[in-house]
């Protein structure tokens, strides 16, 4: 059972976002675009998370939630089964181990690599609450689920995939044809069976960011959009068969960094809205006490040293998605139920901007992070702990002078500020995570109230810019065409271009050129330019551009030297590092592919990958090639055979304990007795072998 701790948005250093640049090559992507508009006046949204685990130690039931506070319910989360397994086995995730594959009745299944599947079958779908009877279809909270829609019929579910512990296949799904139409395929199948009314993405994140060991691609970018159109393909299909409405969303991160890193106005134009993350801007990660979500950026703390101050707060990731040309009906802002804190932090302006010994050694259910209703009980102006507010950052915190320990948290007094902001500037409304931690309904209630009148529309704005004039090329070399154009006119402005291939949309820019890569050589292409404005409004198409690219890049026929050299440079339990000796070329080369036997596993620029997502105690075989602009590879270089490290976990017999990852078939004593493992999990307080008998199994 997955032990998913938290959403996690930026858990990262604020110096990983520092001078970071990209240069993506574009892709002609294959597809043509799906689009969706804004949805008509229908009341502000308000999001709920509900995660599978809260049901477990933090006995938080769905039956507990009242389905007339939200608009929408987010289920979190289901998985990507991969090879026949799913979770993720990076070290450095807060829960680093796999299941198979398993469907409602926690039976193993056999699917394609793609295939959305349940993260928990046992609590998703197998654990009998009052009510149920052995011979209904499944359990669980997902029946639980759509027993609160016949309370609020106009309450809507929607399965989230992914999340910052399981996004580790969503680079792998976005990257092929095959792929993309197996995880759409899936959703629809999974929405059907299990009566959701959309699927949610959240992918954290597509090109860098996350976890360590998740698969990521700098296509990524351009891929998101292509898995995103791909999905609501086929939910069109289904809506036209099934006769109801299918919503997909996304969640997206707030930094400039996720923005860069994804082509936010054509996903916008996909999705039926967009969840922005806009909180975990500060955390235990860095020493000085900060605010978890600060509505606006507070001068004082740029001088204490807090990083990214301009970009780490709620009002510049929202615009940040706005000028990227995400329409604001379409865009949902995230609000925390939760606080974060730290220790040793100096008593100077009442422990905030202070320099601390490190993140809080306590919490609610994990060290550092602390829910809404547990500060209510145990902190607000309690036990030593004084409230103050920032009005700048319009945000609450604490203090406590005694032991030093400062949080940060929104009330609702900050959340009021921010339904104010959401109704300023026409957002879509509100989301949160997570349910569980507002237990007295003090946060959802303010929610309610202020987003319970009035609405978002979709953008009055009916008129098209003008059309693009004198499109042409401006370059051609064996696999690239560059194209320039005369800007077009708006009656509120233009926010950018699409650039067509034939009826397939190529790129979007927000300038008046762009460069197609990736092309055959010696062929002959055809392209019209579109200019839109933030409304979604399209143009018609610029004059018609063809070209044909060379028939060689400059006559380079030559493929570089085979690498040499390649070792493994070091081996964990799931990933073997490889290097090399760089190859040399008339030319120069640009990439080196990485095979895994005969397939191709990663490419690099430089010389050194790590292979990750391997199986324990495991040989495997890798040659590199080298890769030149004008498409020549050179030979393979030698083969190198390598093993990945054994398994750690200790298979022994051992008293049970918490927090401890145990393998199916492994022995434990407790309370005397002896248990047999039968899931492969991550252990919590409260999965004790007594209490969980789908976990273990009395010998």
């Amino acid at each position: 059972m997955p032990n998913i701790t938290a959403h996690a948005v930026f858990k990262k250093t604020a110096k990983f976002f520092l001078g970071l640049s990209l240069l993506l090559s574009v892709i002609i992507p294959s597809f043509t675009l799906q689009s969706r508009t804004a949805e008509a006046a229908d009341g502000y949204k308000i999001v709920g998370y509900y995660p599978a685990w809260a049901a477990y130690g933090r006995s938080y039931n769905v039956t507990d939630i009242d389905p007339s506070k939200v608009t929408h319910i987010n289920y979190a989360f289901a998985d990507i089964c991969w090879n026949g397994i799913h979770g993720n086995p990076d070290p450095s995730g807060p829960n680093p181990v796999t299941w198979s594959c398993q469907d409602e009745k926690s039976q193993p299944i056999n699917v394609p690599n793609g295939t959305i599947v349940l993260g928990d079958p046992w609590i998703d779908t197998g654990k009998q609450f009052a009510g149920d009877t052995w011979d209904q279809p499944y359990a669980g909270n997902i029946n639980q689920l759509n027993k609160l829609k016949q309370i609020n019929p106009n309450l809507k579910t929607i399965i989230s995939v992914g999340g910052w512990t399981w996004s580790n296949r969503f680079s792998d799904v976005a990257a092929t044809a095959a792929t993309r139409e197996v995880f759409a395929n899936s959703a629809v199948d999974f929405l059907r069976k299990y009566n959701f009314d959309g699927v949610d993405l959240d992918w954290e994140y597509p090109v860098s960011g996350g976890l360590d060991g998740n698969s990521k691609r700098p296509e990524d970018k351009q891929n998101y959009t292509l898995l995103l159109s791909k999905i609501r393909e086929k939910l069109d299909a289904a809506e036209a068969v099934d006769g109801k409405e299918y919503l997909l969303t996304i969640a997206s991160g707030a930094s400039p960094t996720y923005a860069a890193n994804t082509e936010l106005a054509n996903i916008a134009s996909i999705v039926d809205w967009i969840n922005i993350m806009t909180y975990d801007f500060n955390g235990a990660w860095q020493k000085i006490s900060a605010h978890n979500a600060p509505l606006n950026a507070d001068p004082a703390a740029a001088n204490a040293g807090i990083p990214d101050v301009d970009t780490f707060n709620v009002t510049a990731g929202a615009q940040g998605h706005l000028n990227a040309g995400v329409p604001a009906a379409k865009l949902v802002l995230g609000v925390p139920f939760y606080g974060r804190g730290w220790d040793g932090c100096a008593q100077a302006n009442n422990g905030q901007y202070q320099t601390c010994s490190g993140g809080s050694s306590i919490g609610t259910w994990e060290a550092g992070s602390f829910d809404f209703y547990d500060l209510e009980a145990n902190y607000i102006n309690k036990n030593g702990y004084t409230r103050y507010w920032n009005d700048t950052a319009k945000v609450p915190y604490l203090y406590n002078a005694s032991n030093k320990r400062f949080i940060s948290y929104d009330d609702a007094e900050s959340i009021g500020h921010k339904t104010a902001y959401i109704k300023s500037k026409g957002l879509g409304g509100a989301m949160f995570w997570e349910l569980s931690g507002d237990r007295n309904k003090t946060l959802q209630n303010k929610l309610k109230s202020d987003l319970s009148t009035g609405g978002t529309t979709p953008p009055a704005d009916k008129t098209a810019p003008s059309i693009p004039g004198n499109a042409r090329s401006t370059g051609v070399t064996a696999s690239s065409v560059t194209l320039a154009w005369n800007a077009s006119t708006d009656n509120v402005g233009v926010t950018g271009y699409n650039i067509y291939n034939g009826a397939n949309l190529a790129t979007s820019v927000t300038g008046t050129t762009a460069t197609i890569n990736g092309l055959a050589v010696g062929t002959s292409y055809t392209f019209t330019v579109k200019a839109k404005d933030a409304a979604g409004n399209l143009s018609a198409a610029s004059n018609s551009v063809t070209v044909s690219t060379t028939a060689q890049p400059g006559g380079d026929t030559q493929a570089p030297t085979a690498p040499t050299n390649l070792v493994s440079t070091g081996q964990t339990s799931s990933s073997i590092t490889l290097s090399w000796t760089a190859s040399t070329d008339n030319v120069g080369v640009t990439v080196y592919e990485v095979y895994n036997g005969s397939v191709l596993a990663t490419t690099v620029n430089g010389t050194t990958a790590a292979i990750s997502g391997l199986a324990a105690d495991t040989s495997y075989t890798f040659t590199v090639k080298a890769k030149d602009a004008a498409g020549n590879v050179s030979a393979a270089s030698s083969a190198l055979t390598v093993k990945t490290a054994a398994s750690t976990t200790n298979p022994g017999v051992s008293a049970w304990q918490a927090n401890t990852a145990y393998t199916v078939g492994q022995l434990v004593t407790y309370n005397g007795k002896t248990y047999k493992c039968l899931q492969s999990h991550t252990s919590l307080p409260g999965w004790e072998p007594s209490n969980v008998a789908a976990l273990w199994q009395l010998q």
